[in-house]
């Protein structure tokens, strides 16, 4: 597996369909990304999910209605189709937890999910490019892998 490091200058190039980045606070270059997505990841932070009101839950309750949990944890990864606005396909906001190998590894499963499209990995801060081929042994890798650093 080859990985290319790529420079703050060109880490918003064309290249790769899938952009990986830390969460808003952790990371300058998801503050700068936000920017170009018009704040979609400001606002979904800032997203509550409407609440079931009382009496609906009792009246849900009574009738023995099946229901599903609705909203989005707040700790989910966050997937933004940035088509028009950035020259890639998706920019996934991937939760720092401060462990690299989590983290890493959440990264592998979105990314396989997809089918395996080629990836940019945006590093959170104080991170090296060290530990992300221990992650991908035994796994299909990407072939074209860009990281940048923060």
């Amino acid at each position: 597996m080859a990985i290319s490091v790529l420079s703050q200058a060109s880490a918003l190039n064309p290249g790769s369909d899938l952009w990986i980045v830390p969460d808003l606070e952790k990371s300058q270059w998801t503050a700068r990304l936000d920017w170009y997505l018009n704040f979609q990841i400001c606002k979904s932070a800032r997203h509550k999910s409407a609440v079931i009101p009382e009496f609906l839950n009792k009246v849900i309750t009574e009738t023995e209605i099946e229901t599903s949990a609705v909203g989005a944890k707040t700790s989910a990864p966050l997937m933004i189709s940035s088509e028009q606005l950035l020259p890639n396909k998706w920019v996934v906001i991937l939760p720092w937890q401060g462990d690299m190998n989590t983290w890493t590894n959440q990264a592998l499963e979105i990314w396989q999910k997809l089918k395996s499209p080629s990836l940019r990995i945006f590093l959170p801060p104080g991170q090296s490019t060290g530990n992300i081929p221990k992650v991908f042994e035994g796994q299909q890798s990407p072939s074209d892998l860009t990281v940048v650093l923060d």
